[in-house]
């Protein structure tokens, strides 16, 4: 009788930790079909979709991925390099 405690809580505890498992993510090829689908420019960030790229950093998504999943198909800024010099030239004194 007094062996009914122990798998009382052995039970609750397996019960417990069942459903503390987290839902399974998505593929990283599912979301990078979601990425995909993205057509035309978004007039706001997708967040959720971010959410998800993060979520996943298994996945090595590239920062052309993420930036489409984010705005769509908005054309990635130009990466120019800035003037080291902005016409001050302090080693005139």
């Amino acid at each position: 009788m007094h062996q009914y405690p122990y798998v009382i809580a052995a039970l609750v505890l397996f019960a417990t930790s069942a459903m503390a498992q987290p839902v399974p993510a998505e593929s990283c090829e599912k979301i990078r079909t979601q990425i995909r689908g993205q057509i035309g420019i978004l007039a706001k960030a997708d967040t959720d979709l971010l959410q998800k790229l993060s979520a996943r950093s298994d996945c090595r998504f590239t920062a052309q991925e993420v930036y489409r999943a984010a705005y769509g198909d908005k054309p990635m800024p130009k990466n120019e390099p800035r003037p080291r010099h902005s016409g001050h030239d302090h080693d005139d004194d």
